[in-house]
């Protein structure tokens, strides 16, 4: 691709398709010279992070998405997954529960993140919290397995064998497209 002559659009389209694939390496050459171009360009470091965490190169995807969230303090997916790495991967899950929140504020309205905090919370014993921030993520989108499962989850440790009956029949009325997993 002539990253001279493509739009912002041609360039995620292309990183997209390089991650598709699973092609790190190339996704990260990609981003870094995207980058070079346009240091103001937030998206270029968002892939740049990704091709890192996909290379397990978790403390240097960390840095990357922390500069992209300089550039884009508002850019939820870059949150999400800085979030995703500080929890499962470097295993500092208040720093990664501050982040997502944080993320949350800017934009309340996102149910993927509040499935994730939900996991991350009932991961950590917080059955309450992550119940709460479940059925806000169901508020938002009835159709998002993620959540419907961890309120399932903090509903059962909580002992409310009512709302894990209620879950079972909502899970049985989605299609079964929604069961495939996205990222």
């Amino acid at each position: 691709m002539d990253q001279l002559t493509a739009t912002w659009q041609d360039k995620i389209a292309h990183a997209r398709s390089l991650c598709e694939k699973g092609l790190w390496p190339d996704v990260l050459a990609f981003a870094q010279q995207w980058h070079a171009e346009n240091p103001a360009d937030a998206r270029a470091l968002f892939y740049q992070g990704v091709a890192l965490a996909s290379s397990g190169r978790f403390v240097e995807a960390e840095t990357t998405y922390r500069r992209a969230l300089a550039v884009d303090p508002a850019d939820f997916k870059t949150s999400n997954n800085l979030a995703a790495i500080l929890f499962d991967a470097l295993h500092r899950p208040g720093e990664a529960v501050k982040c997502l929140d944080e993320a949350l504020r800017l934009n309340p309205a996102n149910p993927l993140g509040w499935s994730n905090l939900a996991s991350m919370n009932g991961q950590l014993g917080r059955h309450v919290q992550a119940r709460v921030c479940a059925e806000r993520a169901l508020a938002l989108d009835p159709q998002v397995v993620e959540a419907q499962l961890h309120r399932a989850r903090a509903a059962q440790m909580l002992g409310q064998a009512e709302i894990v009956q209620a879950v079972s029949e909502a899970l049985a009325q989605l299609p079964p497209e929604k069961f495939r997993r996205t990222r």
